[in-house]
């Protein structure tokens, strides 16, 4: 025993012995790419968030099914597609067809429900949300209104109107009798606050299916009949 260390301080590490040993810890720790512990934290949070469903995927909204005529309605438009026509030409509307082309044509009653006129052309437009199965993601060829043939017109808030959109299409694509499907895309407002200033609809999203049977009107002179 030593006797001359008081309070039996023999038993007792030294403060450089635990120096050492803190001094070791924090070096093995600094070793430790700090990858590590956001990799540790992510899988305890992926663990967690698993025992309680947190992680559950949310269920897409079905794609309502609807016919000529039917209305589909979300923030931006209220939409429903009349009928579907095949012509040779249709200048009025600002489509001239090619050669081994013709003119595929819907007809659709469009109201804007946003608080701000609503181009019917254009990146935040009515052609955001319509396209023809078939024809891939291709947006109309031109947008005009049915009752006077402006052409792109702008959709006042509230005020319903009936507009052409039409597509130049390959003469064999589409025959008179055959059901179109036309689909109806929903879209969200986004509003710009740091980069992007003003706001506009964005991510089209699939919402509904429009069933519709095509008439060929051929050169068009039957597009004037009563409705």
């Amino acid at each position: 025993m030593n006797a001359g260390a008081p309070n039996g301080g023999g038993d007792q590490p030294s403060a450089p012995a635990r120096g050492r040993g803190l001094r070791w810890i924090r070096a093995a720790t600094d070793r430790v790419p700090t990858t590590w512990f956001a990799g540790l934290a992510t899988a305890l949070f992926l663990a967690g968030t698993a025992a309680f469903g947190g992680l559950s995927t949310v269920a897409a909204e079905p794609v309502r099914e609807l016919s000529a005529g039917q209305e589909h309605i979300n923030d931006q438009l209220a939409l429903s597609v009349q009928r579907a026509v095949l012509v040779d030409d249709l200048p009025e509307v600002g489509v001239e067809a090619g050669a081994g082309e013709r003119v595929l044509a819907l007809i659709a009653m469009v109201e804007n429900r946003w608080t701000q006129p609503l181009p019917t052309v254009g990146d935040t437009s009515v052609t955001q949300a319509v396209r023809i199965s078939g024809l891939g993601d291709t947006r109309p060829d031109a947008v005009a209104r049915y009752d006077d043939a402006t052409h792109s017109p702008w959709l006042q808030p509230r005020v319903p109107a009936e507009v052409v959109m039409a597509w130049t299409v390959d003469a064999g694509a589409f025959e008179a009798g055959d059901t179109l499907s036309v689909e109806l895309h929903d879209t969200r407002l986004s509003v710009g606050r740091l980069v992007t200033a003003g706001e506009a609809w964005v991510d089209p999203v699939l919402a509904a299916r429009v069933s519709v049977s095509i008439t060929d009107v051929g050169a068009g002179a039957s597009t004037e009949e009563p409705r």
